[in-house]
């Protein structure tokens, strides 16, 4: 790809030579001849040996470099590197060992990697992906051109939407933790006969587990971006676009509405609501019931950023309060030693 193509990709101004061939994508301190990398902020053209760079568009520009201005150098990068590195291609091919059912329906282009199960009545859409070990249940939906990673398994009656990205170890429609208490003291599991729906766009990393609705539905909205070992309870609803970090639990009911971030390690409790557009830092507490307005949250249990910072500097302070506490005692005491003396 020549470095005219990619600025007229990206939108940017190129500085430079137009006719270089780029063939991969680099961070801009290990990139070599015919790798393009970019530079989120700076004052100066950076040294690099990259064949061009992309910077931002106050970057002074360097006679010796090929570089493309933009004003989101990283956003640029990302879309050059989507060229670059497309997916793997994989042929239309069902491999001998894949077990599907006679009632199911596969479409055309479709991948089916070695030891896959597609249960009864379950639909997979036309350029979908289902790697190795991958296991589709009963009565399942996959739409077009989504990709089920090694070992991902989506069980009865959940839909996954066109262009999803399940990445290896990830289950969809497990039951939900939901138990009633019996008078002896034992529990009853409350039914768990809900579904998933997984919107289109989707992408969910490695050994994320999204529970079926207990009597209804969970749902995962268009365009949202899940990390790995990320725990979805039963009956969750998350809106469309929103970032959710690794390690992050989320209770029963909860509903994250559209364009929400979400840090690693945040803990929910059941029944929250995060309003649209709110920024939760990473290891946050949400107490149940919880309704977090826009903006940014943090710490347990959570509060504004500005409360939580200042809460943070009493704390650092309190080391200091100590030894000022025992000078005054110190002080005190030698006052009362001389008054008795």
């Amino acid at each position: 790809m020549k470095t005219s193509e990619i600025a007229e990709l990206v939108g940017g101004e190129l500085h430079g030579d137009g006719q270089v061939e780029i063939l991969s994508c680099a961070s801009a301190d290990a990139a070599d001849a015919g790798q393009i990398a970019f530079v989120e902020k700076s004052d100066t053209t950076p040294e690099s040996k990259a064949s061009c760079l992309l910077v931002p568009v106050d970057t002074p520009v360097n006679d010796s470099q090929t570089v493309i201005k933009t004003t989101r150098p990283k956003l640029a990068f990302a879309r050059v590197a989507a060229k670059l590195h497309p997916p793997k291609p994989r042929p239309a091919e069902i491999h001998p060992s894949a077990v599907i059912a006679p009632s199911a329906t596969i479409g055309s282009k479709v991948f089916v990697g070695a030891f896959v199960c597609v249960g009864e009545n379950s639909t997979i859409g036309d350029g979908a992906h289902l790697r190795a070990g991958a296991k589709v249940g009963d009565n399942v939906t996959v739409g077009e051109g989504s990709v089920l990673h090694v070992n991902v398994f989506v069980d009865d009656d959940c839909t996954i939407g066109a262009r999803v990205i399940l990445h290896s170890g990830v289950v969809i429609g497990a039951d939900g933790f939901g138990y009633v208490r019996e008078e002896s003291g034992g529990y009853i599991k409350f039914p768990q006969i809900g579904t998933v729906v997984i919107e289109d766009d989707v992408e969910i990393g490695a050994n994320t587990c999204i529970d079926r609705g207990a009597l209804g539905v969970t749902r995962i909205g268009e365009g949202t971006k899940i990390d790995n070992l990320v725990q979805v309870g039963h009956n969750v609803d998350i809106g469309r676009r929103c970032v959710i970090a690794a390690q992050t639990g989320i209770s029963g009911s909860v509903t994250i509405e559209d364009d929400c971030v979400i840090g690693g390690q945040v803990g929910f409790g059941d029944h929250v609501r995060v309003q649209s557009g709110a920024v939760i830092g990473s290891q946050a507490g949400v107490l149940p019931g919880k309704i977090v307005r826009p903006g940014v949250w943090w710490g347990t249990p959570i509060q504004p950023l500005e409360d939580f910072k200042r809460q943070n500097a009493h704390v650092k302070g309190i080391e200091r309060l100590k030894s000022e506490v025992r000078e005054l005692k110190k002080r005190l005491d030698d006052t009362i030693s001389e008054l008795k003396s």
